[in-house]
């Protein structure tokens, strides 16, 4: 059952999720009120207002570029391969860019190199995996890519066991280990724009192609039939779904089950149509990485990584929605 609003629907959302945002920054020590922060966004707020927007800006800005790149990304992935368990590292573009950030850290290198070499390793995963699927020519793409997928992620996950097992144990190990557990609190307000500059990217895409990824899902035959051209619109829907994921990964490190949770949460409200579900998925993906991000400071002065609250939290959540909407069904 899912409610019908056309594009209201996504809106109410999106608004939804920026409610959200201005919620948080008004709670808490250095909490500010919604006027106070559009005057110092502007350059005109009081030296309180300023001072938390440069504190607790970048570290929003990068919870909700994650939550919603990882949301989006988890929709257009269930969408391509009609398969409701389909997530952001199904072509194993987590793993790589995880690999790319420890081998990084394992160098010494500084914050944005990290983050470009995470950059770099999720999207050289993803082509990996396209590039196998392509040379399979297999009649079903879609399990070709799902296999391919699944060893790009194994591979990278080989090499990154390598890189913990000769990482330095004081020194290298505890960085790695952290940056592996996910946090947002790292980012600068230009590592946050810079990962919303490709997440925007990709989701104008995805969205973009809304239609046609819904006639994609009727099957390639059909698609064909209907004068659409299925493997090109599939690879550039891939490729904007693996960029939104390596820059998730690239600002916040691994976190996990909100591409998974968010698009099914969404998907009761506003339904399977493409052009609805990705914006929805992504509203909800971004309130959803707000909510773990405000519990991870919530139980005294030591922040719980993100990953572990993501997983605690929407393990049994997406149990719950699960067992709601088969009795539904």
């Amino acid at each position: 059952m899912k409610l019908r609003g056309g594009a209201l629907l996504p809106l109410a959302l999106v608004l939804l999720a920026l409610a959200g945002v201005l919620a948080v920054m008004a709670t808490g020590p250095l909490g500010v009120s919604p006027g106070d922060l559009l005057a110092a966004a502007v350059g005109r707020g009081t030296p309180e207002a300023e001072l938390a927007l440069a504190l607790r800006g970048p570290r929003l800005l990068a919870a909700v570029t994650c939550g919603a790149a990882l949301a989006g990304a988890g929709a257009g992935f269930q969408i391509l391969f009609r398969n409701p368990l389909a997530a952001p590292d199904l072509l194993g573009v987590s793993s790589g860019a995880g690999l790319g950030a420890a081998l990084a850290l394992l160098f010494g290198a500084g914050a944005a190199l990290v983050q470009g070499a995470a950059f770099a390793g999720g999207l050289a995963a993803g082509g990996l995996a396209l590039a196998c699927a392509a040379l399979t020519r297999s009649g079903d793409g879609r399990l070709a890519l799902i296999l391919c997928g699944v060893v790009a992620g194994a591979l990278a996950s080989a090499g990154l066991g390598l890189v913990v097992v000769v990482a330095e144990p004081y020194a290298q190990l505890p960085s790695i280990t952290y940056w592996l557990l996910g946090s947002f609190t790292r980012a600068t307000l230009g590592e946050a724009v810079g990962g919303l500059i490709p997440v925007a990217l990709g989701a104008g895409v995805l969205i973009w192609l809304g239609y046609r990824l819904d006639i994609l899902s009727l099957g390639d035959e059909q698609a064909r039939s209907l004068g659409l051209k299925a493997r090109r619109v599939r690879l550039l829907a891939l490729g904007a779904a693996a960029l939104m994921t390596s820059s998730a990964v690239a600002v916040a490190g691994v976190v996990g089950w909100i591409g998974l949770l968010a698009p099914h949460a969404a998907r009761l409200v506003v339904g399977e149509r493409a052009g609805q579900l990705i914006p929805a998925s992504m509203a909800l993906g971004a309130l959803f990485a707000l909510v773990i991000d405000r519990l991870a400071t919530a139980f005294g002065p030591a922040e719980i990584p993100v990953g572990l609250l993501s997983a605690a939290i929407g393990a049994p959540a997406f149990l719950i929605l699960f067992v709601a909407t088969s009795r539904r069904s």
